[in-house]
């Protein structure tokens, strides 16, 4: 092996959850135990999302557009809930079917991941009651094992924005 090539398998970046292929087409790079439970997780987030509009959790899926006029909020949520509702419930069973295969996936198809992954964080940043000052806590933290989800999600969320935007 010559020493241009060495140095380019250095460079190379290493192999993770998301891998871009040369057809243009994704693979997701987990493992069974990692797909069963992102299969379940996706499973928890459908059953929130029908749970209903004053559920808590989804604060902040339906974030309030107008603050200052309830009114135009009211009629903001009721055009446009239903829509992220569909879109969502089409996300996850986009997501559902691309767990449940080892086939390439589409731009469109890892596009659904990332919303998929993205809403699963918000209801469990809103569960931790997350904000930008918190610091992970330590192992004797009774939420530890959700922290740890949070930023697996986040990792993997990562690993999908940048597989989609080429860096």
């Amino acid at each position: 092996m010559g020493h241009d090539a060495a140095g380019l398998m250095r460079r190379k970046r290493p192999d993770g959850p998301i891998i871009v292929r040369d057809d243009g087409t994704f693979t997701i790079n987990l493992q069974d135990h990692e797909r069963e439970t992102m299969l379940d997780l996706v499973g928890q987030l459908e059953t929130v999302l029908s749970s209903g509009p004053d559920d808590e959790r989804l604060r902040r899926l339906y974030p309030t557009a107008y603050n200052e006029n309830p009114d135009h909020d009211a009629e903001y949520q009721g055009f446009m809930r239903e829509e992220l509702t569909q879109s969502r419930a089409a996300s996850i069973a986009t997501v559902r079917e691309m767990l449940s295969s080892d086939s390439p996936v589409t731009e469109n198809q890892l596009g659904a991941f990332m919303m998929v992954l993205n809403n699963l964080r918000l209801i469990l940043g809103t569960l931790l009651d997350v904000n930008e000052d918190d610091d992970e806590p330590d192992e004797t933290d009774p939420l530890y094992g959700q922290w740890q989800l949070y930023g697996y999600l986040g990792w993997l969320l990562e690993w999908v924005i940048s597989s989609l935007t080429g860096e």
